[in-house]
């Protein structure tokens, strides 16, 4: 009996150390891409071989293959809490080799008009503010310079990566910038002019510093990518009327590139 059970549980570690490996060779190759709103993913949806959707804990999750990547798509929600919940639950889930942000942004700078893109090397949150006790806003309460805003990184690596690729591919302008998230529509000029002097940013969003800071603490690498919707002096009108073009645009550009790989 002992002879006939060796060769079973021969055969039943072997499938399991198969199952261990095939697993881990395919979360190496994983990439996560998060948009906050439908418009910033659906061009990724429609590119994806072989898409399937799931549901886990409220989020809807679309894997599939885009080049010889594995990539796993999701929409976060509007704002720093629902993106930050959601890129935890996908580094936890899924384990990614690095995030991408994907989506739009508005313009601080005379140098961003709508349309283009820009790759951002640094992020920080506008709205967070404990000014209160002698700390720049922006200060995250991290024991970390306390005399600075609080700054997160994309990945240089990635972003080197992207520009070359995104430059030889298209015409369009790409830039490397800072971009300032906070839980507001920024469409008010004195509300643009503040935030850009108190941080020298470039565009401003709702989400992108708050996903840095979640793969920070995770140490994920992460590439923020964003096309500008609305110009300097932008209007909500103006909002509406590229938001759908511009964040197809962000999601093409990333397409291009993992595609090709």
């Amino acid at each position: 009996m002992k002879r006939k059970i060796f060769p079973v549980l021969l055969c039943a570690i072997l499938i399991c150390m198969f199952f261990v490996i095939f697993c881990y060779e395919k979360q190496k190759n994983t990439i996560a891409v998060i948009g906050a709103m439908d418009e910033e993913i659906a061009e990724f949806f429609t590119s994806l071989k072989h898409p399937k959707t799931t549901k886990s804990n409220n989020f809807t999750i679309i894997t599939g293959t885009l080049g010889n990547n594995n990539i796993v798509l999701t929409k976060s929600g509007v704002g720093k809490v629902a993106s930050a919940a959601t890129t935890q639950f996908i580094i936890d889930k899924y384990r990614p080799k690095y995030i991408i942000n994907t989506g739009i942004a508005g313009s601080l700078s005379n140098d961003l008009n709508a349309g283009s893109i820009i790759l951002a090397n640094r992020m920080v949150q506008h709205d967070f503010d404990v000014t209160a006790f002698g700390n720049p806003k922006g200060y995250i309460d991290n024991g970390i310079e306390p005399d600075k805003p609080t700054i997160f990184h994309s990945d240089r690596t990635l972003i080197d990566k992207f520009k070359k690729e995104l430059e030889a591919q298209d015409n369009t302008k790409v830039i490397i910038g800072t971009i300032a998230t906070g839980d507001i529509f920024v469409n008010k000029k004195e509300q643009k002019i503040q935030i850009k002097k108190e941080f020298s940013a470039d565009a401003t969003d709702m989400e992108s510093a708050a996903i840095a800071q979640t793969a920070q603490i995770n140490n994920v690498p992460l590439l923020v990518i964003r096309t500008i919707s609305d110009s300097e002096n932008n209007s909500v009108s103006e909002y509406k009327r590229n938001k759908e073009t511009s964040a197809t645009k962000a999601a093409f550009a990333i397409i291009s590139v993992l595609g090709n790989k």
